[in-house]
């Protein structure tokens, strides 16, 4: 009887690890529109942070003040940024997605 509940505590234990290591990493995705591909790609990415946590927003907001490849969130790793853009009668319109991984 002890081997049994000895095993299903690891069995649960093993599945809360599990189940924690996947909850480290979020995907995410927006749409923008702005004047230029590079601004609307900012607004994208600024409301992927935002929807990850509205605390990390001020802090993405000085750390990259305009589109870059490499994004700065703290505490985050930001992997799989994709975008698909197209022009929209004298702007553009981006969709994307990233993947947000906590440190």
């Amino acid at each position: 009887m002890k081997k049994s509940a000895v095993a299903a505590g690891f069995a649960a234990a093993m599945l809360y690890s599990v189940a924690g290591a996947q909850a480290a990493c979020v995907t995410k995705a927006a749409n923008a529109t702005s004047g230029s591909e590079s601004s609307a790609k900012w607004f994208v990415m600024e409301t992927m942070v935002q929807a990850v946590s509205w605390g990390l927003w001020p802090g993405f907001v000085a750390a990259n003040p305009e589109y870059t490849r490499n994004w700065k969130v703290a505490g985050h790793k930001v992997s799989n940024d994709k975008y698909q853009c197209k022009s929209d009668g004298g702007q553009v319109t981006c969709r994307g997605s990233a993947t947000f991984c906590t440190l």
